[in-house]
């Protein structure tokens, strides 16, 4: 394995001279306000929390999603602008368009909001506060879940650019999930009732989402690493002439979280890192992605099959979902019209997610697919004997870990470029 290059975020913020700290600060706790703007009309809405934790003071629900907007216009501001201005430098930031309007909100911050206790818990463990408080304000957006795909990123990006850390490795911490759940148990019972959740487990969550992110949106540990790494071992690196011959063509995929980047499981989905194999290798193979979280057949069929045909891929790997009879009848027309626009069609037999097909439907929805002509991988056996199998459940329960995905990378990566069957060998 090659030792891993810092990335160039990394770097900055090993290197750069620091922002001027209470410019830092300021941009910062205008992140922590905006976001409790957004958790007491959260608590409000759901009826959780604690009134005291999080009250609204004298502000109106149209006053708090205004202060929402503020933070999202923040984040969209130029962040060499915002970091020139921490800095004391000339620069085209206004502070008052949604700095200043965050910062004198009003709001209160109570000492047991998550955000605060996660700050004191981590304050010993490092200094100066600036650079706890960006990491507390990761956490306090991470614990609240529906906003891991938006709000989130653009916090990562934003704390990057500034040259804060943003995840607990950059500050010397251990990484194991054991860490973390040593860290949850201190923190539990210590917030008030909030809507996010804070036993143990889901501190624990929050600190592998923060590490994996975080490994990600840096450069140091992804689809990218993953794929150089992969290249190395001798039986990937021996298929390299056979990725180098592939003919230029067009591969889509039509698939749920497992085959997104995106997710928090796995610093690399299989599909990005053999999609980044190839960008290495043999660009002129083009991976096109139709993606959406717990994607069934039937939501693929409409929001993705007419946008897939009229790219015209000549390969099409499916990784849907099929719980119902419409998913099953949905599949059978994936396959038909894909075929007919001229498309492989492929599926895999099983991808093991424990809230995937129905157990009930997977014997008729691997008929279906071989009645629609398309290849069926064969997997099932290999992910069931695999060494690493019991580390390939996330700490979710249902989404895989990295020594899944490379294995899950691997087996198609082979497929594509005619290393090995789609069904394996018998008694393998």
């Amino acid at each position: 394995m090659k030792p891993l290059l810092p990335s160039l975020a990394l770097v900055a913020l090993t290197s750069a001279p620091a922002p001027e700290p209470s410019r830092l600060s300021q941009l910062v706790e205008a992140n922590v306000l905006g976001t409790h703007a957004f958790q007491v009309a959260l608590a409000k809405k759901e009826g959780k929390g604690d009134p005291a934790c999080y009250s609204p003071g004298a502000l109106t629900q149209a006053q708090l999603a205004a202060l929402e907007t503020h933070q999202a216009a923040l984040m969209k501001a130029d962040v060499r602008a915002v970091r020139a201005w921490a800095e004391g430098k000339d620069s085209s930031f206004d502070p008052k368009a949604d700095l200043e309007p965050l910062l004198a909100s009003g709001l209160t911050l109570s000492d047991t909001l998550p955000v605060n206790v996660f700050t004191r818990w981590l304050a010993p463990r490092m200094a100066p506060r600036v650079q706890v408080r960006a990491i507390a304000s990761l956490f306090q957006t991470n614990l609240e879940v529906e906003r891991d795909g938006d709000r989130l990123q653009e916090l990562f990006a934003f704390y990057a650019g500034l040259g804060l850390p943003v995840y607990l490795g950059q500050l010397g911490l251990p990484g194991t999930d054991e860490a973390f759940l040593a860290m949850g148990r201190e923190l539990e019972g210590k917030s008030c009732p909030s809507p996010v959740g804070t036993n143990a487990a889901e501190w624990q969550i929050a600190a592998r989402k923060n590490w994996n992110w975080g490994e990600k949106n840096l450069g140091i540990r992804d689809d990218k690493v993953l794929a150089g790494e992969l290249l190395e071992e001798p039986d990937v690196k021996a298929l390299v002439p056979q990725i180098t011959a592939l003919p230029a063509q067009r591969i889509a995929v039509i698939g749920h979280s497992f085959t997104m980047q995106l997710h928090w499981s796995t610093p690399g989905a299989f599909v990005p890192i053999v999609t980044a194999v190839f960008a290495r290798e043999n660009p002129k193979v083009e991976f096109r992605q139709f993606q959406g979280g717990g994607l069934t057949s039937t939501r693929a069929m409409s929001r993705f099959y007419a946008d897939v045909v009229a790219w015209k891929p000549q390969q099409v790997l499916l990784v849907v979902i099929n719980r119902t009879d419409e998913d099953l009848e949905s599949f059978r027309r994936l396959g038909r019209g894909l075929a007919e626009a001229g498309a492989k069609v492929l599926t895999f037999d099983d991808v093991h997610d424990p809230k995937g097909t129905a157990n009930g439907l997977r014997d008729r929805e691997l008929a279906v697919a071989r009645e629609t002509g398309m290849t069926v991988i064969e997997v099932s056996p290999l992910l069931a004997a695999a060494p690493g199998r019991d580390r390939f459940l996330c700490l979710d329960g249902i989404h895989m870990t990295e020594p899944y995905h490379r294995l899950m990378a691997k087996e198609w990566l082979k497929i594509l470029v005619g290393a090995r069957e789609a069904a394996l060998p018998q008694g393998h």
